[in-house]
C-alpha cells in the first residue's frame, strides 16, 4: 500500500513537471538554433557596414586629397605671382608680361624642386646675366645663370637631371634647371653656408675651398648677390605687409 502510494505521488510529480520541462527544452532548443538562423543575416549586415565604412573612408581620403591639391595649387600660384613681382624689381622688368610669368613659373618650379628661395635665383640671374638668355662670358659661361658647358655636364650627371649631353644652355628652362641644381649641390657641399656657396658658384668649389683655407676668400661677388637678394626680400615683404 505504501509502495503504491509512493508510486502514485511520483507519477503525479512527473505528470506536473513534464509540460514545463518540455517547454523549457523547446525554448532552449530555439535559443540554440536562433543564432544559427540569424548568423547569415548578421554577417551580411556586418559586411555591408564594412563596405559602407570603407567607401566613406575612401571618399573622405579623396576629398582631403582634392583639398590638399587645391591648396597646393593656390600656394604655387601665389608663389609665382610673388616671383613675378620680384622679377619686375630688376632687369626682367623689360620682358613682356607673358615672358615674365613663364620665367616666374620656371624659377618657382625649379627653386621648389631644389629647396631654394626663388628670390635667391632671381638675384643670382640678375648678377650673372641681367636676364639676357644669350649672355656668354669670355670663359665660355652661357645663358641666364652663366653655366660653363663642363659644369653643366657634370651637374647633369651628378644630380641625375637626365638631360642630353648637348643640351642648349641658351635655353631658359634648361639653363635654370641645371643652374638651380648646381646651386643646391654647392649649398650641400658647403653645409648650407650661402656665402661660401655663392663664392663657389663664381670661382668653382675647388678654388673656393683653397682660397678659404688660405684666408683669401674674395667676397665681392657673394656680397653683390646677397645685396640683390636682400633688396628683393624687402620689396616682397613690403607687399606682403601691405596686403595683410
Amino acid at each position: 500500500m505504501k509502495i503504491k502510494s509512493f508510486l502514485s505521488k511520483l507519477e503525479n510529480f512527473f505528470f506536473h513537471i513534464t509540460p514545463p520541462f518540455y517547454l523549457t527544452a523547446v525554448i532552449l532548443g530555439c535559443l540554440t538554433v536562433l543564432p544559427m538562423l540569424i548568423s547569415p543575416y548578421i554577417d551580411k549586415k556586418n559586411d555591408e557596414y564594412k563596405i559602407s565604412l570603407m567607401q566613406e573612408t575612401m571618399r573622405l581620403n579623396n576629398l582631403s586629397l582634392e583639398i590638399y591639391e587645391k591648396n597646393k595649387t593656390i600656394t604655387d600660384q601665389q608663389t609665382i605671382l610673388m616671383t613675378d613681382y620680384a622679377l619686375r624689381q630688376c632687369s626682367a622688368k623689360r620682358l613682356s608680361s607673358k615672358e615674365r610669368i613663364e620665367l616666374a613659373s620656371i624659377i618657382t618650379e625649379q627653386a621648389k624642386l631644389h629647396n631654394l628661395d626663388p628670390l635667391l635665383i632671381i638675384a643670382l640671374i640678375q648678377v650673372e646675366s641681367t636676364f639676357n638668355p644669350y649672355a656668354q662670358s669670355h670663359k665660355g659661361a652661357k645663358g641666364l645663370m652663366q653655366l660653363l658647358p663642363d659644369t653643366a655636364r657634370y651637374i647633369n650627371k651628378k644630380t641625375g637631371q637626365g638631360m642630353p649631353e648637348n643640351s642648349n644652355l641658351f635655353d631658359t628652362e634648361t639653363n635654370i634647371t641645371l643652374g638651380t641644381a648646381y646651386m643646391e649641390y654647392l649649398l650641400n657641399k658647403t653645409k648650407g653656408n650661402l656665402e661660401y656657396a655663392l663664392a663657389a658658384y663664381n670661382m668653382g668649389p675647388a678654388n673656393m675651398f683653397r682660397a678659404k683655407r688660405e684666408n683669401r676668400l674674395p667676397k665681392a661677388y657673394s656680397n653683390k648677390v646677397l645685396k640683390e637678394y636682400s633688396k628683393l626680400q624687402k620689396a616682397v615683404n613690403a607687399v606682403y605687409i601691405a596686403q595683410n
